[in-house]
């Protein structure tokens, strides 16, 4: 996916892969729908448990960005089912744009949305993304 990017409004989770998708740092809740829905796009990241011989998953992070068009509408169904809006998209392209909006995403897509001075949030009045 070719996409020109706009500047993350949250910071990324380290493990990210470079591109429009991204996990917010911090936010995840483990509820297991990104890696069940996109499992070739979403993985877990694990940490060693202290107390035993595993590795517990701690969060999700965007694995590789999506290729193919399947791959795009799964995403783009994580982002819109995602309960505390962990997953954002950064691009511009304006057809999953209008997509994620159709879906009830635009506050999660960063090119539609402005932050004021103080931090905080805010719509921007954007055409008819």
């Amino acid at each position: 996916m070719k996409d020109k990017m706009v500047t993350p409004h949250y910071e990324r989770e380290p493990q990210n892969a470079p591109g429009p998708f991204y996990v917010v740092k911090d936010i995840c809740l483990l509820c297991s729908l990104p890696v069940e829905t996109a499992p070739r796009t979403i993985r877990y990241h694990e940490t060693p448990c202290e107390d035993c011989s595993k590795r517990l998953p701690d969060h999700c992070f965007v694995s590789r960005q999506p290729e193919t068009p399947e791959e795009i509408d799964r995403m783009i169904e994580v982002v819109a089912g995602s309960c505390i809006a962990a997953y954002r998209y950064c691009g511009s392209d304006p057809d999953i744009i209008r997509r994620l909006v159709k879906a009830g995403c635009r506050d999660q897509c960063d090119a539609l949305v402005r932050k004021r001075r103080d931090g905080e949030g805010y719509q921007a009045s954007v055409g008819n993304a």
